[in-house]
């Protein structure tokens, strides 16, 4: 049995100190600016990649982890052995639901390769399975798979034992824990016989004077994006990497970050088998890398400590950060793998775990229990140009004279307002012709009546052309976008 000394580590996403729930904590928008390249631009302009809904509380604990099966589908776990999940993710508190599955014992990691399977992982060497995630506690099975100990540990004052967990599919998991043993099944479910512990992290606590467990890093993180490729990352600044992580046979290979200079590395995220990233937790610095090259990596620096990052895609990346004067916010780049990549701070707070059912959605979980949905602002530019500002739907000036309105229909994906103003000019004066909103408490359609104004019946009676400035904004808890565009009516219906 082996057994881990203090060591300086996080717990797994957990800091020191209080940190802020998910909370618009008023970040000036200079910080934004600060993070972005002159030369980057996106369709939101300075607003970060997800707009945020209000967080809604859905648990009394932190909840350390989530992941997503699909759109339907959503679990996590939190600090006090409890699983949530939610079939609808998005649609706020009244939505999730949760159960006590492991008594007391903090849950620290879960993954779920299909709605079939979810495997969880504990503080005390457990794994916490089920092939039924929304049956309740009942359905859930602890098993004992890692025989190591802990003592307590000098960054959190508790023993944290295991401390992550990925299934790339139904028959491999790969868990990580805190003395360097990477813990592989390929049948989860099947009791601990099924599951084998490879001590894989040869590394040791930088300038720690002692010798064996003593000066033993911690594993922080993992990340499987297939069957064949793995990625972990310990707290003396190394990734792991293996191409044939279920066979106890094959050796892990080992990388520094940013030439052994970085000690803290905080979690890990691998959407595909050839892009990685994972993030310093004292040194302000992201680092992406293909693990099948993990010591190929790049390096970029950004003004805050960093605390956990996820990416659903290579197109996609967010990052829990502390600014320093205390204040957490949430890092996104929507082009991560990119040496100029651009990253702006959004005021969701105190974030422990990403995960997005979606491409376009993602969800957010903080230390206070509470869940916010977010929505990429490059699929509400997509939404709003298409739905409320197509040219190619426009009504007749005949039809807009007899009825005096427009009907359309906009779809959003998260709790928001949407709303339309047609701006024109009649007799040299500018006018607000028309407009229309619509508030979505969760995701759905809805049916937007544009009303033309006093001023706007007078400006198509009888027009043979008109010129309208159409915006179309939609506003979350977070931020808004807005876009504009120039329409132009004529009598006769288009086709």
């Amino acid at each position: 049995m082996r057994q881990v000394q203090d060591f300086a580590g996080p717990p797994g996403r957990r800091r020191v100190g209080g940190r802020l729930g998910l909370v618009a904590v008023g970040i000036a928008l200079c910080a934004s600016a600060a993070l972005a390249s002159p030369q980057a631009a996106s369709a939101a302009g300075n607003t970060a990649p997800l707009l945020w809904t209000a967080p809604a509380s859905v648990d009394t604990k932190p909840i350390d982890s989530l992941t997503c099966v699909s759109a339907d589908l959503c679990v996590g776990v939190d600090r006090g052995g409890d699983v949530l999940w939610s079939t609808a993710p998005s649609g706020g508190a009244r939505r999730w639901h949760t159960a006590d599955v492991d008594g007391s014992t903090e849950l620290t990691g879960v993954s779920c390769p299909a709605a079939s399977l979810c495997v969880a992982v504990d503080a005390a060497g457990n794994a916490v399975t089920s092939t039924a995630p929304t049956a309740g506690r009942h359905a859930w099975t602890v098993t004992r798979i890692d025989t190591n100990t802990t003592q307590k540990n000098s960054d959190n004052g508790d023993s944290v034992l295991l401390r992550d967990v990925s299934c790339p599919s139904t028959s491999l998991c790969v868990a990580v824990d805190a003395v360097g043993d990477a813990l592989t099944s390929t049948a989860p479910t099947a009791g601990s016989a099924a599951w084998v512990a490879t001590h894989i992290d040869g590394n040791r606590t930088q300038d720690c004077t002692g010798s064996g467990l003593a000066c033993q890093p911690p594993l922080v993180g993992v990340s499987c994006p297939s069957t064949s490729e793995c990625a972990a990352v310990d707290f003396a600044g190394n990734v792991l990497t293996s191409d044939h992580p279920s066979s106890a046979a094959s050796p892990w290979s080992s990388a520094t970050t940013d030439g052994g200079a970085l000690s803290s590395l905080y979690g890990v995220s691998c959407p595909t088998s050839a892009f990685c990233a994972t993030v310093d937790g004292f040194a302000g610095k992201v680092i992406t890398f293909d693990p099948t090259v993990a010591s190929r990596q790049l390096t970029r620096s950004l003004p805050y400590s960093l605390d956990g990052i996820w990416c659903p895609s290579r197109s996609l990346c967010l990052a829990s950060v502390e600014t320093e004067g205390g204040i957490s916010g949430l890092l996104g780049s929507f082009d991560p793998a990119s040496p100029d990549s651009t990253w702006r701070l959004s005021s969701l707070g105190g974030v422990n775990a990403v995960a997005c059912p979606r491409s376009d959605v993602c969800l957010a979980a903080d230390d206070e229990g509470n869940i916010a949905a977010g929505v990429t602002t490059r699929s509400v530019d997509a939404e709003l140009s298409t739905a409320l500002l197509s040219r190619r739907r426009l009504p007749s000036i005949a039809k807009l004279d007899r009825t005096h309105r427009d009907r359309l229909t906009v779809s959003s994906a998260i709790a928001s307002r949407i709303s339309l103003r047609w701006v024109a000019r009649l007799h040299g004066r500018r006018i607000v012709a028309g407009s229309a909103s619509a508030r979505f408490s969760a995701p759905g359609k809805a049916h937007l009546t544009l009303l033309l104004s006093a001023a706007g019946r007078a400006l198509f009676r009888a027009a043979k052309s008109v010129k309208v400035s159409a915006t179309a904004t939609f506003a979350a808890s977070t931020g808004s976008v807005k876009r504009t565009a120039k329409l132009i009516f004529t009598r006769a219906r288009r086709r």
